[in-house]
């Protein structure tokens, strides 16, 4: 018998075969017919990082607007406005969200770098976006890894 785990693991796995980016509660609702109980939710999030950890796919938390058709819309009141998590293989959703990224393998470390300075990018050249976020940088994933071995060997 296959545990629940390894069931949302294949069941995610064929989803993205099928399409590039890939709510997660929207497919254990597919899966199981029915509204999901939380155990469930939690073994399908245990199989999605577990997709991500092997690289397969990037674990990212979007938005109903930035996640597209595949959108995961939850009908408690105000839930319209809440992420929900996806998994994706959109190299331009990876790009222009990399800030919601939650779980990436090393393999997909340039693509979120490079979704990082753009945004930073994005931030200096808009007057607006500067005004509403003063001193906030993008630190793409490969400088703020050596500046953390920087600063463990100095300390």
């Amino acid at each position: 018998m296959t545990s629940m785990t390894e069931t949302f693991r294949l069941a995610l796995q064929n989803a993205l075969a099928a399409r590039d980016t890939v709510s997660i509660r929207r497919t254990v609702i597919e899966v199981l017919g029915r509204d999901p109980y939380k155990v469930e939710v939690s073994a399908a999030h245990t199989a999605a990082r577990r997709i991500a950890e092997a690289g397969d796919a990037v674990l990212i938390s979007l938005l109903p607007d930035q996640a597209g058709a595949d959108a995961y819309v939850p009908t408690a009141r105000g839930a319209g406005r809440r992420a929900s998590n996806y998994l994706t293989v959109d190299e331009k959703i990876i790009k222009d969200f990399p800030c919601r990224v939650a779980l990436a393998t090393e393999k997909w470390n340039p693509l979120i770098d490079e979704g990082m300075r753009l945004t930073q990018q994005k931030i200096e050249n808009d007057p607006m976006l500067s005004a509403l976020l003063p001193g906030w940088k993008a630190e793409p994933r490969a400088e703020e890894r050596a500046r953390l071995m920087a600063e463990a060997a100095a300390g």
